[in-house]
């Protein structure tokens, strides 16, 4: 591994770039900026202990700074080769935000750029500072706004992590508006609203295939022709959870459903087994509270349960909603999840390349909602290179959604609940038609 030595601090205050060039951003700010920034590196320098000075310590390396532009938020990732421990509010407003790492030598490897420009309307650019006594981040944001920031410890893949966490100012009442009249156009209306989960996103790739294939981006492609066939149903609104790579709670997932007042809930995912090429075909699961149906199952709703520590969410969140599941509302969801899941299996088998693995259950988090029937369609295996060319094929993946769609229909008839008004599909939060 290469490292680079670490670049000087700049003499100017922040600088926006474009095209290999940069320009001043403004004699007051700069000032401001660099007053801000010497401020917080003396405080953290004062307060770290002796011992986690930077004499003698460990040299850690930032391997990657990555940044994730949603709806409602914007995430920087910093990647280390070890633990740090930043110095930086946890949380708070501002419309400039440093983060601190002192007491030990950081090093940036080549890919490493110095700035960053993001320019998304919620993060501006951010600025990189390394040397023998740790590291600063500048964050300059493009409006003042609430911030976090955690950090993430190593697991499996991904490295330790730092996340910056910036809300979009004004998206969650914004949000809340477009939810409010999609409820009210359900009533008046009679829709019956379809939410369509892409599995995983952003920081959270999900599981791999060969030639770069992810499996966020397979479940994305499903997923937004999944809401193009429901649409065509008349009576149907599809609702995708998110519309774009970016990561999302798996709580958040199905609490967004709640607030819709969804009928269903569909989340799309690819399977894929412990040794490459020995799973195949397709399966679709609804909610266990007692266990799966095997080993195997369990694996993968542990597997799939984890994307919250891969994507990133603060410990404190975590804690999930198993006391929710009152009795007799549990009871007619699981009824209907089945029979959900039955219809939509019946469907998917119609294309004779993908074998039939059948409905079963398992302790999906993403499923826990008792306001609707919820299940989880493992689509096909994306580490057997056969069924990897299927997932990545347009064709397939339309097909996949017309099959899913017509299953969704079929469900509505056997169900006995009927179909009325207009159809369209709502993006991630509900902002309009695709």
């Amino acid at each position: 591994m290469r490292r680079r030595r670490p670049p000087a601090p700049p003499s100017h205050g922040p600088a926006r770039e474009g095209r290999g060039t940069m320009r001043l951003v403004g004699k007051a700010r700069a000032a401001l900026a660099v007053a801000a920034l010497a401020l917080a590196w003396a405080g953290a320098n004062a307060a770290a202990p002796p011992a986690a000075r930077a004499d003698g310590a460990r040299p850690v390396t930032l391997s990657a700074l990555r940044t994730w532009s949603a709806p409602t938020n914007t995430r920087l990732v910093f990647d280390f080769s070890a633990p740090v421990t930043p110095v930086a509010p946890d949380s708070g407003t501002s419309r400039q935000l440093v983060v601190g790492v002192p007491g030990v030598p950081v090093a940036l490897e080549d890919s490493v750029r110095t700035k960053v420009v993001v320019r998304d309307g919620v993060v501006d650019s951010a600025l990189v500072l390394a040397d023998a006594d740790g590291a600063r981040f500048i964050v300059w944001l493009a409006d003042t706004t609430r911030f976090q920031v955690f950090t993430l410890p190593a697991d499996g893949e991904k490295p330790f992590r730092l996340v910056v966490d910036v809300t979009r100012r004004g998206a969650e009442a914004a949000e809340a508006s477009r939810i409010a009249a999609l409820v009210e156009r359900k009533r008046a209306e009679r829709l019956r609203i379809v939410v369509v989960d892409a599995g995983h996103g952003g920081e959270d790739t999900g599981a791999r295939g060969p030639r770069g294939l992810h499996e966020k981006t397979v479940t994305l492609a499903i997923a937004r022709k999944l809401a193009e066939e429901l649409n065509a149903v008349p009576g149907v609104k599809a609702v995708l959870t998110r519309d774009g790579d970016y990561f999302i709670p798996l709580r958040e997932r199905y609490r967004k459903a709640e607030r819709m007042k969804a009928d269903l809930f569909i989340s799309i995912h690819c399977n894929s087994s412990r040794r490459r090429g020995s799973g195949s075909g397709t399966e679709v699961f609804f909610l266990s509270l007692k266990g799966a149906s095997d080993q195997a199952d369990a694996d993968l709703a542990d597997l799939e349960n984890a994307a919250d520590l891969v994507g990133g969410v603060p410990a404190q969140a975590q804690d999930d909603v198993v006391n929710i599941l009152y009795d007799v509302k549990r009871s007619s969801a699981l009824q209907q999840s089945q029979l959900l899941a039955e219809t939509l299996l019946e469907h998917i088998t119609e294309d004779r390349r993908l074998d039939v693995r059948g409905v079963k259950q398992a302790g999906f988090a993403v499923l826990k909602s008792v306001e609707f029937p919820s299940v989880l369609v493992e689509t096909a295996f994306i580490n057997n290179p056969s069924e990897a060319r299927l997932l990545r094929d347009a064709v397939f993946q339309r097909n996949m959604a017309k099959q899913l769609a017509a299953g969704v229909r079929a469900y509505f008839q056997r169900a006995g609940i009927p179909l009325g008004g207009a159809g369209g599909v709502t993006g991630a939060t509900g902002a309009g038609s695709r």
